[in-house]
This record gives C-alpha cells, sequence and structure tokens, in this order.
C-alpha cells in the first residue's frame, strides 16, 4: 500500500530534523561496516525507509529485500508492507537478516516484536537493532522537557540495551556486536552541533554506555543439522491489519 510521500508520520519527520539527521549518519556509517560481513537470501527491513537507509542496504550482500513500517506510518519512499509490528506477516525460519530502525522505539509492545523477529529468522540468522538510550543525553535532554519542540519523539525511548540484551537472551539469541554513538545533546543549531563534536570521541572513552542511540547485532543460536534455502512463499498476500501486500515486485532483488 503506497501513500503520497509528503505525508509522514511525526515520528518519521524527526529523522528529517538537524539532530535527527546527525543520527542518522551516525547509524549508517555502524551499517556500512558491519553488513559486509553477513551473508544470505532474504533481508526484512522494519522502520522508516529512509533514502540514507535504502541506499546504504541495497549495497549488502543479502539482495533480496522487503521493507515494512508500521500501519499508521507511510514513510518517505513507498514500503513494500504497512502491518502491526505485533504479527509480522512473514513465515517462520525463512529470513537470514532483520534490521529494526528504531522499530522498538515505536512498537506499541516492543517484547512482542523481538519474538516475532526471532519467529521468522532461520537459525543462524541474524537482527540488527537500532534503539534510543533513555540513559543518555538525549534521555535526560527529554525529561526535563527540551525537546526543540520535537513532540513526535514523546512515544520514543521505551527500551534500554540491557533490557534489550535481557529478552534476546531469553530467546536464545546471542550478541555479537554492540555499540554506543550520538553523545551530543539535541542541539537546535548546526553551529551549536559542531562545537560539541568532541563529545563524540570523548563520550566513546570517558562515558561509553551514554550515548544516545545503541546498536545491537545478535544471532539466532539454534542447532540445525541440514542449512536449506525455502523455496516457498515466505511472506503472506495479506499483512495482518489488512493492507494488502505487495506482488512480487514489492520484493527488491538487486542481483
Amino acid at each position: 500500500m503506497n501513500r503520497n510521500p509528503a505525508e509522514k508520520s511525526a515520528s518519521d519527520a524527526w529523522f528529517e530534523t538537524l539532530y535527527g539527521d546527525y543520527t542518522v549518519n551516525l547509524e549508517t556509517e555502524l551499517l556500512r561496516q558491519w553488513l559486509p560481513h553477513l551473508f544470505g537470501y532474504r533481508m526484512v527491513l522494519l522502520g522508516a525507509r529512509l533514502p540514507v537507509w535504502d541506499d546504504c542496504t541495497r549495497h549488502g550482500h543479502i539482495r533480496q529485500r522487503i521493507w515494512m513500517n508500521h500501519a499508521d506510518a507511510p514513510d518517505q519512499l513507498p514500503c513494500d508492507i504497512l502491518s502491526s509490528m505485533s504479527a509480522l506477516p512473514i513465515k517462520s525460519d525463512c529470513v537470514d537478516l532483520v534490521v529494526l530502525f528504531h522499530a522498538m522505539d515505536r512498537a506499541e509492545d516492543p517484547r512482542r516484536l523481538i519474538r516475532e523477529v526471532e519467529r521468522i529468522l532461520i537459525p543462524e540468522g541474524r537482527v540488527i537493532v537500532f534503539g534510543f538510550n533513555p540513559y543518555s543525553l538525549f534521555g535526560v535532554w527529554r525529561l526535563l522537557g527540551q525537546r526543540n519542540s520535537l513532540h513526535e519523539m514523546s512515544g520514543h525511548l521505551k527500551v534500554g540495551r540491557r533490557q534489550l540484551k535481557g529478552w534476546l537472551s531469553l530467546l536464545g539469541m546471542e550478541v555479537e556486536k554492540q555499540k554506543y554513538f550520538a553523545y551530543r545533546p539535541p542541539l537546535k543549531k548546526q553551529s551549536a552541533l559542531d562545537r560539541v563534536s568532541f563529545m563524540e570521541a570523548g563520550g566513546q572513552k570517558l562515558w561509553p554506555s551514554s550515548g544516545g542511540v545503541y546498536a545491537i547485532q545478535a544471532v539466532k543460536s539454534v542447532a540445525t543439522l541440514t542449512p536449506f534455502r525455502p523455496s516457498f512463499q515466505w511472506y503472506r498476500k495479506v499483512s495482518t491489519n489488512g493492507v494488502a501486500a505487495p506482488t512480487t515486485r514489492g520484493i527488491h532483488d538487486d542481483s
């Protein structure tokens, strides 16, 4: 289901603000470091389909991609499926990589979403999660009401890294990589943001767990005897909220 690209939800529009652009660029830089080491056939991307994220993931080794976003959140580029994050319209054990672009920060039930991610991953499949850190300068800034009039952020900062790691462990998933970044406060002007650029390097050394954003890569550690490539249709024809799923043209195979 495609909507007018100009119709963006407030949460998706936040990524076009000064601080949003700053965090997106840092996340893209990290993705470019992690993706070359990941292989497989199918990738699911959850969250706003921003051009920079779309371009970055297109150049990975996994060519077949499908973009999904929240049913009530049209994004900047047409996604393939709009769906509830509590019941992903994808068959179990058929996806090699899932990337969550702050999807947990917007989900009504983040724990149920991560269970859904574990369900659709193949054994030894990976997930990469980007999330806002509640225990950061950004979190404190928001707590004190200094949101720069970004009322759309009120639904964010739900799940911290430690809590997410606990959920992953209960699901039998092992954390392979983790990183904090975005140590600068959400200032209103580019000049002010540039003046505190030293906080990025300083934060990594002095207070590494206080970054505004965290990233986690985890693997589904389930024993399997014979790896195989499923030949069946790997997504349902209709998503859980009644939105029609894409035709085969909705699947991005860049090979």
